[in-house]
């Protein structure tokens, strides 16, 4: 069966809210399985970030299909294309790396003339359980290559402003990126230094445009790059500590007292819990930056049948609600909000706005071609040599 579709208008999280709690039921029901999956057995090698597939998870996805998920984890998009390409493609049979980053996987392909990544049969795919305008969007973010899907959409969350809500008093529609370098603020920051610069490009021009362009040549990223660096290395002062992975980021809040910075949602979402709601977050009015992860498979997939019975119960509501309760980002799955309760909708609201006003504000990772790689990474090093 295909699953082609037209374009269809995204049903966000902020459109079904308000009717999440009359359908929690949905996800509380037994999922609905064929029986060629109930036949299923074996195993699969999945390689994701760290926070993205739990025990319950594991132990819900054997007992619907009968298949053990072998679990690695990673802090970043590097690492997982770093341990791919060692084993030249082999060792996993699925990976979860940012859609942007997937011209990166491409090139390293070209380069080393071995594909690292198979294509995606649309035909094993239920892709009527994907959202359909991220199915789509997931295109002009870099899912495909001449013409053939590499990945599926799994999840998708905002970098944006965290803080210490006993030291900072903030909402959304007062803040913005421009909120962290306040005076107030000396010494107290954690950022990232890759979407720190990013995010201080989209506020020195308030609307992203700037940062958009710089994708397209190296002349105008340079030019792009030279500002946002000359904002970061005058605030240098401000940065307390910088955060590269989940678990540097929940210490610089818990542990090394900063007070404000950027954040993962889904981080800031569990920082967010475990502080009873000292550590909050919310969206800069001038675009949060949002991301999008996709399930991708190796080219070296020992266990294909098994892999795709995993994409399709991640994009079920059932896995997709799981995981979007477990790390507190934004599922792809249709009907995946059902399984969060009152207080998560309550978080959301506070996060993008009472009626998500902030959605329609993102600001979306761009594909980043591996010049403009190169290029950030040197701007990168010297903003955290400074």
């Amino acid at each position: 069966m295909s699953h082609s579709r037209a374009s269809r208008s995204l049903v966000t999280r902020r459109s079904v809210l308000k009717g999440a709690a009359a359908g929690a039921a949905i996800v509380a029901a037994p999922a609905i399985v064929s029986p060629r999956v109930l036949a299923s057995s074996g195993e699969v090698n999945a390689y994701a970030w760290g926070e993205y597939i739990s025990e319950d998870m594991i132990a819900t996805f054997k007992e619907r299909t009968g298949i053990q998920i072998n679990l690695s984890v990673y802090g970043t998009n590097n690492e997982v294309l770093s341990k791919v390409r060692a084993a030249k493609g082999e060792g996993f049979d699925l990976v979860f790396p940012s859609v942007t980053t997937l011209v990166s996987w491409f090139d390293a392909s070209e380069e080393d003339g071995v594909d690292l990544l198979q294509p995606i049969d649309e035909n094993r795919v239920m892709a009527d359980q994907v959202q359909p305008a991220i199915w789509d969007k997931s295109l002009d973010l870099g899912a495909s290559r001449r013409g053939q899907r590499f990945g599926v959409p799994f999840n998708w969350g905002t970098e944006a402003v965290a803080f210490d809500s006993t030291q900072r008093d903030l909402k959304y529609g007062d803040v913005s990126w421009s909120t962290i370098w306040q005076e107030e603020n000396r010494d107290l920051v954690t950022v990232r230094p890759r979407s720190g610069l990013t995010a201080m490009g989209v506020m020195i021009d308030g609307t992203g445009e700037m940062m958009d362009r710089a994708h397209q040549d190296e002349e105008t990223a340079k030019k792009v790059l030279d500002q946002a660096l000359a904002f970061a290395v005058e605030h240098k002062p401000w940065i307390r500590t910088f955060w590269k992975d989940a678990q540097a980021l929940t210490g610089a809040f818990l542990s090394d007292g900063c007070v404000i910075g950027q954040s993962w949602d889904g981080t800031a979402v569990n920082m967010w819990k475990e502080t009873d709601g000292r550590i909050k977050y919310v969206a800069p009015t001038d675009g949060a930056l949002t991301w999008l992860d996709t399930m991708c498979m190796p080219s070296g997939a020992a266990n294909v049948d098994q892999a795709y019975e995993l994409i399709n119960w991640l994009t079920s509501a059932e896995g997709g609600g799981m995981h979007a309760v477990h790390a507190g980002y934004n599922s792809a799955a249709v009907g995946a909000e059902a399984a969060l309760d009152a207080e998560a909708q309550e978080r959301f609201k506070f996060m993008y706005g009472p009626n998500g006003e902030a959605i329609s504000q993102l600001y979306w990772w761009k594909p980043e071609p591996g010049w403009f790689q190169k290029l950030r990474a040197e701007y990168i090093t010297r903003y955290e040599t400074a």
